[in-house]
Parts: C-alpha cells; structure tokens; sequence
C-alpha cells in the first residue's frame, strides 16, 4: 500500500467524499472541492483507501515548546475499512517522525481502545461547566475589558504564549485564525482584560445563543484576577441568558476552581485528547525534575526502534542524564499506551495506581520515576 500526501485537487476531493461518507455528512461538490489542511492518503492500487489531516504544531512541555503532530479527520471509505489503510498512516507517522522532529503525537479519538493500537493513550477527560448565572451574584461585575480587533493580535498571540507555558500540551496561537476579528459578522466575540500596567494578562472567546446559554470556547489567564475579571464582564449578559457553559475545562483549572463554590454547577463529560510519544528519549531529557537526587531504569516496549530499550535517567536540580541501553535491570517496564499515559497526562500516579494502567509493570522501586512526573495542568484542546 502507497502512503503519501495528496497531490492533486481530484485527490482532494476523494479525500473529502471518503469523510463525508466515513463521518456522515452531507457533500457539496460546490463546496467540498479541496482540503484546509495538509492530507495524508493510504493508496491500493492507485485508489485512495484512507486518509488523515496532518497538522504540525508547537506544543508547551514543562516550559519548552516541542513539534507535535496532530492527525485530524482520520477516516477510511465504509466499503474498503480492515484493509489496514489507517494502520499503513500511522506506520509513516512513526517512519518520518524523526525527519519531522516530532516528540509527541496527538489527536482526539472515537475509540481509547482502538487507537492505542497504535501507541496512542488517553490524555485526560475534559467537562463543558454550566453554571446558572442567577447563582453567580458573589462575583462583581466587571466592565473593564477590551473587544478584540486585528490589531490586538500581536498582545493577544503573546499573552496565549505567556498562558501556555503553565499548562503541558498547549499550544500556540501564533496565527489570525485563533481569533476572530469580525465578532459582530460571525456573532463570535473575543474580549481581554489588561492588568493595572496595561498588559494583557486574560481572554475569552465566546458566542450567545439566547436565551439559554452563553458558550466560552476559550478562556485563559494568568491571574485569579483576570479570571474574575472576564466572569464578571460575562456576567452583563445576565439578563438575555440563562446559563454560563465553559468548554474544554479539567479537574483543578482555573475556571472549574471557580466553580466548585457555585451552586448547581453541571460538569458535562465532552471527551478529551489522546498521545503518543513518538522521541522518548528526548522527552525524557526536557522533563522537569525535582531538585533531590533520583534515579530510575525505564524498560520501553514501544514498536519504535528509537523508542525502545531501556532508558537510565539520573536527576538532580530540575535537569537529568539519560542513557539508553539495549538491555539490563529496569524499576519500571511501559508500553507505548502506558507510556503516554504516564508521562504526558500529568495525572501524577504513583506505583499503586499505576499498576492498574494497562501495559505497566513495577519490577522494584520505581518511586524516583513517579516523582519524575507528578501531577501537572495538561490541557489539549484545538479544535479543526
């Protein structure tokens, strides 16, 4: 089987027809003539199988933005599924993922178990928040924000940056099309608040469906301040809706913070990213380490000859050595899943809880490796 980008428009537009009819939705040849971003197709014969968005992003890990590649849009003709069309994708993913520098891989699955076939593991699960305005009255209003315009994007682009540094897997906004300019065409609005210097330091993005609900697609900030600030300033919508809903919000985030002391607060289940390392090694020499001394032996099962073996990690004073061995006494043995899980969920297990993660194997003392990654912010959450 053939695995390449497509190139031509009448590729293209078989891609766009195999997601249409992979994902049900309806195709207009008017309209549905070519592709946003990059595809990936699987090939038989000349006749396209599968296919994949590929989009390359700069994604936050413990402070450093690393090359990650997320898949999009993956999807196979209904008539052709089990062919391996998919499966053929991801084996060139792994091939040319040391040429593309990618350390990490991502996505959002229609199936966990399905795509840790392929080395990817559930990253954690993110909530919609509703919370009733009504209930919200402890917090002041607030009018001292700005409506964005394209000429704010440049505050704006750096302020997401300044935000994305505090929680792993976040990505950057370096692009216009992050934020909209034309609020009152698209009915799509985007206010910020500045600090008492003058400095951008919170945003939110969201729309208004009357009379239920006011909807915030993105919401970032660096001080409880501006996030008081910006609920607030949402809070003049009051008397056209009914609810404030909050997407894309984890246990512990600022916002859901906020609204564990708000009264009949609903947290909806809405999915969440799954990963996979694709340079363990490198991840592993970037990772933030405690000041004390620690020192682990990881037994790496990834299918990826770069990725296997076992991987000797000292540490001391936030940096570490890594060495990697074909063989030898390892504390700890993962998975490529396990892995993933583990190192890029930020959900800081320890052996115990460990232990009940598919793929993972404790074989001595392995707490200097779950020291190595504790509990960290991880949020994914772009959207195509």
């Amino acid at each position: 089987m053939d695995v390449r980008y497509l190139a031509t428009p009448a590729e293209e537009i078989e891609y766009m027809k195999t997601s249409a009819a992979s994902f049900i939705w309806k195709f207009d040849p008017a309209v549905d003539d070519h592709t946003e971003h990059p595809v990936m197709g699987a090939f038989d014969n000349g006749k396209l199988v599968a296919g994949a968005e590929i989009l390359p992003f700069k994604a936050n890990y413990c402070g450093n933005f690393i090359n990650a590649v997320v898949a999009s849009g993956i999807c196979s003709k209904p008539e052709l599924r089990r062919m391996g069309g998919v499966r053929e994708i991801f084996n060139k993913l792994e091939e040319i993922a040391a040429e593309k520098d990618w350390t990490i891989g991502l996505l959002f699955p229609f199936s966990i178990s399905y795509y840790e076939k392929f080395g990817y593991a559930n990253l954690g699960r993110m909530f919609a928040i509703k919370v009733p305005f009504a209930n919200m009255t402890h917090i002041p209003r607030c009018t001292d924000v700005t409506l964005y315009s394209d000429e704010h994007f440049e505050e704006l682009s750096e302020l997401h940056s300044k935000c994305a540094v505090h929680e792993n897997l976040m990505t950057l906004h370096n692009d216009k099309q992050f934020f909209c300019e034309k609020p009152l065409e698209n009915s799509d609005y985007t206010y910020f608040h500045r600090d008492k210097n003058g400095v951008a330091d919170g945003y939110v993005r969201f729309t208004v469906s009357r009379p239920e609900k006011l909807t915030v697609n993105d919401l970032y900030c660096l001080t409880p301040e501006a996030l008081y600030a910006l609920i607030g300033f949402l809070r003049n919508y009051d008397g056209i809706v009914k609810n404030l809903v909050v997407l894309s919000q984890y246990p512990g985030s600022p916002f859901a913070c906020m609204a564990d002391r708000i009264t009949d607060a609903v947290y909806d289940y809405n999915g969440g990213a799954a990963g996979r390392i694709y340079n363990l090694e490198k991840l592993l020499k970037i990772n933030s380490y405690p000041q004390e001394y620690g020192h682990f032996r990881l037994l790496s099962r990834d299918t990826m000859p770069c990725n296997s073996g076992i991987f000797e990690v000292e540490y001391q004073n936030g940096s570490a050595c890594v060495t990697r061995k074909n063989s030898g006494d390892y504390d700890i043995a993962l998975t490529t899943p396990a892995a993933a899980r583990l190192m890029l969920a930020g959900e800081g297990h320890n052996a115990y809880s460990a232990s009940f993660i598919d793929g993972t194997e404790i074989n001595g003392d392995a707490k200097a490796f779950f020291n190595a990654f504790p509990r960290r912010a991880t949020r994914f959450i772009e959207s195509f």
